[in-house]
């Protein structure tokens, strides 16, 4: 893998430190092919140590959340639940539990001031919010911090609704660490409810309340960054990758694409593209497809050939290593070590591909989920470095 790499012209991982900008390990002299780097407001991260900290407007954000160093790219979202660290505040409703402040460590590793709730009623229980806007068919995604005071693991219930009569998941939360915990619906249903619960008479400190409606109408929900609210709801706004790459860094008219990612739902499409002037009328995507779990690589050149091939894998959710070989008469899409779609149609581009982003090469369809790699090649690799680059 290493040696594959030294032929890229273009190789980017993990790295966030320099403000409107993210740089490429590789090349490392002019024209560097980096790519700008626009997000407007405060976001949050997890950092290496595993703590929540507020990300500096315009820093990429490197995420920890699933154990390895990630690019975070994600879609405007808002976090519909109000007080989403103080449980004891109006709006919030018990039913068969009391809420309680206590002073512990939180989340983001501080002592403050964190809700303690004690669970004493059936199995109907728990703490709810209903939220002012409800999903209208929208996949909805509940989450939380929670931390399991008890010498013994137990099961926490989130949803929306309660264990009896709403939809949800019990999560086994293991004892003294915080822990996130979260449930996605299935779309086609009106959601507005949050609702957690201890296990029967237990304790549960809970921090960090969010409700997120997706993205897409029937789809499965998403859970997102952490958005802390107060007495309003909070709007975190889209990231936006855009104008890496240079004329002399991606091949003309043949080359590969290729990344290591996970999304943060299997709903709506989401792209990486190396186009012609951020245009739609030459360009060369990885989509995450709107079908649930396909990958499709597309040409399009000249406006009017549009080739696609597409692939599938488990879950779009979990990390999957893709490469998209582009030449006419040898389009190849390679998934996790294998091929899983080819193409001898031919085409042409009449513009020189000039930019890297993580977008479909138009400003529209934006990543939403984690990046650990993207390498360019000027040139088509062999099959037995595809299988190499991508296991």
């Amino acid at each position: 893998m290493a040696n594959l790499l030294e032929k890229a012209s273009i190789v980017l991982t993990p790295t966030g430190y320099s403000v409107d900008a993210i740089h490429n390990v590789k090349p490392s002299e002019s024209p560097f092919g980096d790519m700008t780097f626009i997000q407007a407001g405060t976001t949050t991260r997890v950092n290496a140590s595993g703590l929540v900290v507020d990300n500096l407007t315009d820093i990429p954000r490197i995420d920890y959340s699933n154990g390895e160093g990630a690019i975070l790219s994600e879609l405007q979202s808002t976090n519909q639940v109000l007080h989403s660290e103080d449980l004891t505040q109006s709006g919030w409703l018990n039913g068969g539990t009391f809420t309680s402040s206590v002073s512990a460590g939180d989340p983001r590793g501080n002592l403050a001031t964190v809700s303690n709730i004690f669970r004493y009623g059936g199995t109907g229980s728990g703490v709810s919010q209903v939220v002012s806007l409800s999903s209208g068919g929208k996949g909805v995604g509940v989450s939380a911090w929670v931390y399991n005071p008890s010498s013994s693991t137990q099961q926490v219930w989130i949803g929306y609704g309660n264990s009896s009569s709403g939809l949800g998941s019990f999560i086994s939360v293991n004892s003294f660490t915080w822990q996130r915990i979260e449930y996605k619906s299935a779309g086609g249903v009106n959601v507005n409810e949050f609702h957690i619960a201890p296990a029967p008479s237990s304790n549960l400190r809970v921090w960090g309340c969010q409700f997120e409606i997706g993205d897409t109408y029937g789809a499965v929900g998403k859970v997102s960054s952490y958005m802390p609210t107060t007495s309003g709801t909070t709007t975190r706004t889209r990231d936006n990758y855009r104008d890496g790459g240079h004329t002399t860094l991606i091949g003309a008219q043949e080359g590969v694409l290729y990344m290591e990612a996970a999304t943060l739902s299997n709903a709506g499409s989401k792209a990486i593209a190396l186009s012609a002037s951020n245009s739609a009328a030459n360009r060369v995507v990885i989509f995450y497809s709107s079908t649930s779990n396909t990958i499709q690589g597309r040409v399009q050149a000249s406006t009017t050939t549009t080739i696609p091939i597409n692939g599938t894998v488990t879950d779009n959710t979990d990390f999957n290593k893709i490469a998209f070989k582009y030449k006419s008469g040898d389009l190849a899409l390679w998934i996790n070590g294998t091929e899983v779609a080819t193409s001898t149609n031919a085409f042409t581009f009449n513009a020189a591909l000039s930019e890297l982003a993580f977008d479909q090469g138009n400003g529209t369809l934006h990543t939403d989920g984690f990046i650990k790699q993207v390498a360019v090649f000027k040139e088509v690799l062999s099959d037995a470095e595809l299988a190499a680059l991508t296991s």
